[in-house]
């Protein structure tokens, strides 16, 4: 089955709306660890956190804290970084999969579709396009690694024992 142009074109604007929602996503993300950074920051320097005893641990634990939220902006900033000049392929059915496939994946086990993109960030994201659910998956995931260059029509069992079939690649 050959994807006509203007479903090329479809599949082109899907693929642009899901890593629009994803940047989105991931920025309130940045914008809420950043808050919450600032906050763990102030409670850890605060005059009520120093220790009055050596059990006293508020500041220590604050202090914690903030450098786990430093982490989590970095993260989020290098995810938004990677999506932002990331260049997405189009695909053909015969083509491997790689990141940028937009992919339907039969759950083998349930009879449903699933419908995936393969993005290098932002794993786990949903969004609902065309009155259909897409989910971001990354090549980290199980999933997202077994499906790396597998083609149309191939199958992948994950360690759950879940099957998927590959049933439309763009």
């Amino acid at each position: 089955m050959q994807l006509v142009p203007a479903q090329k074109n479809t599949y082109s604007m899907i693929k642009e709306q899901l890593i629009k929602h994803t940047l989105n996503t991931l920025k309130v993300e940045l914008e809420g660890a950043i808050a919450a950074t600032q906050q763990a920051h102030d409670s850890a320097t605060h005059e009520q956190s120093k220790a009055e005893t050596q059990y006293d641990t508020l500041g220590l634990e604050n202090a914690y804290l903030a450098q786990g939220q430093s982490r989590r902006i970095a993260d989020l900033s290098q995810a938004i970084s990677l999506l932002e000049n990331w260049k997405v392929l189009s695909f053909d059915q015969g083509d491997e999969i790689y990141l940028g496939a937009l992919l339907t994946l039969k759950n083998i086990n349930k009879d449903q579709d699933m419908h995936v993109f393969i993005a290098p960030a932002g794993g786990g994201i949903m969004a609902k396009l065309d009155k259909l659910n897409y989910q971001v998956i990354t090549p980290k995931t199980p999933l997202g690694q077994s499906l790396l260059g597998l083609t149309m029509e191939e199958c992948v069992t994950l360690n759950n024992g879940e099957q998927f079939e590959i049933t439309a690649i763009s």
